[in-house]
């Protein structure tokens, strides 16, 4: 059934290629405004370094920006248990800040930072933060009552609980921000770059448009797109590695 589906997947888009290869032929605005996808693959060879040099440039402002926001939330998370009170300000004042479209805040970053890759970074990691920090407090919330009552009665202090308990049984949930934060995280970084950058594929975009060159633009979109495809790929990765108590709760079963 897998196979049926990935040739049926291959087949839709090598038609899907024809008719926009076909379209393109026939119509010069479409050819002005997404080129062709035989032009396009020319353009990618004959580019390649510049290419690949905006698309690792991107990527590092990407994953370096998700994992400041996952150790930032971290910490704060370690602050609010053993401050309890603490939980429900911080969750209020970031619920209250998504009033603001946080894209709009990109060239403020940008003067706060200056035009290098920190502020790239930065935007990136405010974006992530978040879902991530949300997700996991809706999983500590989540714990059953049991466990806590559990955990009263053996006197675990607070850095027992958040090591082998609050950590433990939110990581679904931690998961499930991570892989919304990680394809923000390149939305982040690519908005930044249109603000002014040396370098990314945000700049591509930019300069695609203005020059209009649909080759470049499209072949930064496409990037862009694996971009996104690689930073999720990275989460499940992850996942698969320390989540397979929740992934394959029948497989360990059978193991023991």
């Amino acid at each position: 059934m897998r196979l049926k589906n990935t040739i049926w997947f291959i087949l839709v888009i090598l038609l899907a290629g024809w008719a926009w290869e076909y379209a393109a032929a026939h119509n010069q605005k479409l050819m002005l405004l997404l080129s062709a996808p035989s032009h396009i693959k020319t353009y990618f060879f004959d580019n390649t370094g510049m290419l690949g040099t905006a698309f690792r440039i991107t990527f590092i402002e990407s994953i370096t920006g998700l994992i400041i926001a996952t150790v930032s939330c971290f910490l704060i998370m370690i602050i609010c248990c053993f401050i309890p009170a603490l939980m429900r300000f911080v969750v209020s004042f970031m619920v209250a800040s998504q009033v603001i479209p946080l894209i709009t805040l990109a060239p403020l970053f940008i003067i706060l930072f200056g035009g290098g890759i920190m502020a790239k970074i930065m935007m990136s990691a405010l974006l992530c933060f978040f879902p991530i920090f949300i997700n996991m407090a809706n999983g500590i919330k989540l714990i059953d009552r049991n466990i806590h009552e559990l955990l009263y009665v053996y006197n675990a202090t607070t850095a027992q609980k958040i090591r082998y308990v609050y950590f433990s049984l939110s990581l679904p949930q931690l998961m499930a921000g991570l892989k919304i934060a990680a394809t923000l995280a390149t939305i982040g970084a690519i908005v930044a770059e249109f603000n002014g950058a040396d370098a990314g594929l945000g700049k591509n975009l930019f300069l695609a448009a203005k020059r209009l060159e649909p080759e470049l633009m499209m072949n930064s979109l496409f990037l862009a797109g694996a971009l996104g495809a690689l930073m999720y790929g990275i989460v499940i990765l992850i996942e698969n590695r320390v989540g397979k108590w929740y992934l394959y709760p029948k497989s360990n079963a059978d193991e023991k």
